[in-house]
Parts: structure tokens; C-alpha cells; sequence
């Protein structure tokens, strides 16, 4: 080799060592950061071992990332289910383990009971009538909660839907950009890990799959292979019944195409079969259809004490107290309770103004149709057989205290996953800064030979241009 052809060498050398140094550098600045990936430099060698290219890139684990962001879509669902199941439990009493319903139930039946046994006594009579209010009262404070809980839901599904579509132009941007980013050495892997974070934050509201282009640009597609990122980006839209994706000019529903993320949990949840066309059965996912099936099993267990004896089961509330006899003079002949529904079942109003008196004669009867067993319960996500009126309350406290625990595990679980599998990922595709300084001790011999090299050859030089002169 010459004299000159050994500077050359040794200037490349150096160059690809400063380089190098400067990839390095940023990877140990950045070693905290769990969204940065490892940078490297390769270089290509010519036969005379001159650098002829240099090529960054960035040290990912497909398979894996895949696998995290599967991973990251079912544990914000999960997460977002468990969270309203949580709300749901703080509004009924389940979370602290005492239903305020069961309670409010059996103060009712408690005080039919004393009632029962000092039937004259007005302090009696007015106590189980209060006991009575505070109980319908309650299912409607319950009934109105699901409603706000349905609409929180609703803002929160419309709110999500934005965001995503948000997310989902910023990563068709940077497709854009990074064609041309490929030619400008680290810029491009900086972007591409910016863009993998936006992918994992569409991730909690849309799981979606990645499909690398060769061109650096990567197309994002749902689990069941709509296209929301490729060509151009496609934009959500909720219109309070259905979620669609707009994609250009093509307008679809995709609510049955969302299984996982925030987005498919909130929409799954709120759903309600029974207002399609046709209507559909309820569906047998216990977190599924959760509004719709409150609001059945509400209006079922307040429409049982307003309602007619069903045949083969023990007379009825209502004509319990309206069969009873004689009615005397002030006292109500029947209807203790009025009203169809969550919502409108009440104490009949002449009692509650005390204008009229409960009816002594039916007393007795309500006791036995309060404690008498052998009732059933019919709503969507739930049937009671066998039970009482107080136990038809438990039944519906217990069902949902079940599923909120079973929405809890399976949040935690998933979570575990989730954290083990990112915690895996990133200690293989992210920066190990032992690693990084090894190499940054590598590099400094490098730079110190290349140094040494172009000292010899100017040395050599020098000798030889004193000769010559």
C-alpha cells in the first residue's frame, strides 16, 4: 500500500470510529428511554478496504414487537373493562362488598316485619313506609348511575376515536417523511422510533398489525386486515350506534372488527342488541353488553313488585297487598307500589303524604310474599330461580361482584404479560449501556491505530520529501 493510499485508510478509519462514537454516545444518552432502540453503524468494505458505504440501522426484534403490541391492544381492553367494572362496583356497593341495594332490600323486609308486629303503631307504619321509599329510591339512584355511567362511556368512546385518528395521521406523515429521511444517517432510525411509539400508543385503542414497506414506510392494518395506515390514512368516526373507517371515499362499520384495545372495550360494554333490526340475543361475554343488560335486570327486579302473581310461582307483592281485605276507612286499597320500570316504581304518594295508611289487612299477606322463595328473575344476563324478593336483589349484586372480580384477574394477568413481554423486548432491542461502553472502549483502540497509522505515514513521508530535496 503507498504512503497515500495508508492516509486514506486511516482517514476512513477515523471518520467510521467518530461515527461510530457519535451513534454510541446517543445510545448511552438514551439508555433510559424505554421507547429507544439500540442504534448501530455497518460499514462496506472494499477489496482495497476502503469504507464504501455506511448504513445505519436500528436493532429490533420484529416477532417481538409484534407479540407486544397484541400484547398491549387485549391489556388495554382488559384495563379499560376492569376500570368501569370498578365504577359500576362503587355504584352499586359490590366493590366495598356491601350491596347498598341488598341493604336497602332487607331494611325494607325488616321493617315489614316489625310492622308486623305492632301493626297499630303509626311510628311502625311510618318507618316501613320510609323503608319502602329509601328502597325504590334506590333503585332509581342505581338506575340513574348506569345512565351516567352509559354516557361517560359515550364521551370517552368519542374522545378515544379522536385521538387514534390523531395518532394515525401523524404516523402517514412520517411515512411520508422517512423516504427521504433514509439518506440523512441517524435521523431516520430517530423518526422510526418516534413512529414504533405512536404505533404502541394506537395499540391501546386499536389493536392493529405492522407491515414493513421496503421503501422504510410501514402500512397498519387491524387484526382482521382493514386497512387504517397505508396508501393514506384512515380516520374513525363514532355516530352514538356504530363505529365506522372512513378510507377515502369508502365508508364501512367496523364495530364487529374491534376485539381488542380501549376503543373495542368501551363499545363492547355499551352496546345494546335489543335496539338492532333485527333485535339480537345478549350476548353470553359476562363484560359484554353491561348497560343494557343493568337496565334489564333493574327494570325486571323493580317490575316484581308491581306485577301480577306469575303462574306457578307464590302470590305476588302487589297482589299481596292489593288482594288483602277488608280496607278500612283511610287506609289505601291498593297499589303500595306504582310505576313500571327502574325508573318510575315509587311508594304510592298517599302514603308517603300520609294521606292514606297502609292497609292492616294485607300486612301479614306482604310478609309472606316478601320471605316466600320459589320466585324467578328473567332478565338479559341473568336468571334467578328459586329465590325471594330480597334474594333477587342479592342475585343481581352477586352476578356483578362476580364479573367485576373476574374483569379485575384478568386485567392483572394480562398486565403481568404485558410488562414480562415489554420488559423482554427492550432488554433485547434496547440500549444495554455495559454493552454500549465495551464497545465505546473498542472503538477508542480503533481511533488510536487509525491515529498511529497516519502518523507513521506522515513521518514516512516527511523522510521521504527530505531525501528528495
Amino acid at each position: 500500500m503507498s504512503i497515500f493510499g495508508a492516509l486514506n485508510s486511516a482517514t476512513a478509519g477515523l471518520r467510521t470510529v467518530q461515527a461510530n462514537v457519535k451513534v454510541v454516545s446517543d445510545n448511552i444518552a438514551r439508555s433510559d428511554d424505554p421507547t429507544r432502540s439500540r442504534h448501530t453503524l455497518s460499514q462496506t468494505i472494499d477489496y482495497s478496504g476502503f469504507v464504501v458505504t455506511a448504513q445505519y440501522r436500528r436493532e429490533t426484534d420484529s416477532a417481538l414487537q409484534a407479540q407486544v403490541q397484541d400484547l398491549t391492544a387485549r391489556d388495554s381492553g382488559m384495563q379499560t373493562r376492569s376500570n368501569y367494572m370498578q365504577k359500576l362496583g362503587d355504584l352499586m356497593g359490590t366493590s366495598s362488598g356491601n350491596p347498598t341495594l341488598n341493604s336497602y332490600a332487607a331494611d325494607f323486609s325488616n321493617a315489614l316485619k316489625t310492622l308486623e308486629t305492632s301493626p297499630e303503631s303509626e311510628v311502625a307504619s311510618y318507618q316501613f313506609v320510609q323503608a319502602a321509599d329509601t328502597f325504590a329510591r334506590e333503585i332509581q339512584r342505581v338506575s340513574q348511575g348506569v345512565e351516567d355511567l352509559n354516557r361517560e362511556m359515550g364521551r370517552n368512546l368519542e374522545t378515544s376515536v379522536n385521538e387514534v385518528n390523531q395518532l394515525l395521521t401523524q404516523v402517514d406523515r412520517i411515512n411520508r417523511d422517512i423516504v427521504s429521511l433514509q439518506t440523512q444517517g441517524a435521523a431516520a432510525n430517530e423518526v422510526a422510533d418516534k413512529r414504533d411509539q405512536l404505533i404502541r400508543q394506537i395499540n391501546e385503542y386499536v389493536g392493529v398489525r405492522t407491515v414493513e414497506r421496503p421503501d422504510g414506510r410501514v402500512a397498519l392494518f387491524t387484526q382482521s386486515g382493514l386497512a387504517l395506515v397505508d396508501a393514506q390514512a384512515a380516520q374513525f368516526s363514532f355516530d352514538g350506534g356504530n363505529i365506522n373507517l372512513s378510507d377515502g371515499n369508502k365508508v364501512q362499520s367496523v364495530t364487529d372488527h374491534l376485539k381488542t384495545g380501549k376503543i373495542g372495550a368501551l363499545f363492547d360494554m355499551r352496546r345494546d342488541g335489543s335496539v338492532m333490526d333485527p333485535p339480537k340475543p345478549v350476548s353470553s361475554d359476562p363484560s359484554a353488553e353491561v348497560i343494557r343488560k343493568l337496565r334489564s335486570q333493574l327494570d325486571a327486579y323493580a317490575n316484581m313488585f308491581v306485577a301480577k302473581t306469575k303462574p306457578g310461582e307464590p302470590t305476588s307483592f302487589a297482589d299481596a297487598y292489593d288482594n288483602a281485605g277488608p280496607t278500612k276507612d283511610g287506609e289505601l286499597p291498593e297499589h303500595f307500589f306504582i310505576g313500571t320500570d327502574r325508573f318510575t316504581l315509587a311508594v304510592h304518594p298517599s302514603l308517603l303524604d300520609n294521606s292514606k295508611s297502609v292497609k292492616n289487612a294485607a300486612i301479614g299477606e306482604m310478609v309472606v310474599a316478601m320471605n316466600k322463595v320459589g320466585r324467578t328473575l328473567t332478565a338479559d344476563g341473568l336468571t334467578a330461580t328459586d329465590t325471594s324478593y330480597v334474594g333477587a336483589a342479592s342475585a343481581i349484586t352477586g352476578n356483578w361482584m362476580t364479573i367485576g372480580k373476574t374483569a379485575q384477574d384478568n386485567a392483572d394477568t394480562t398486565k403481568a404479560s404485558r410488562d414480562l413481554l415489554t420488559e423482554r423486548f427492550h432488554n433485547t432491542t434496547g440500549v444495554n449501556i455495559d454493552e454500549e461502553i465495551a464497545l465505546l472502549q473498542q472503538l477508542q483502540t480503533s481511533y488510536a491505530a487509525s491515529a498511529r497509522v497516519m502518523q507513521v505515514a506522515t513521518t514516512m513521508y516527511d523522510t521521504l520529501e527530505a531525501i528528495v530535496k
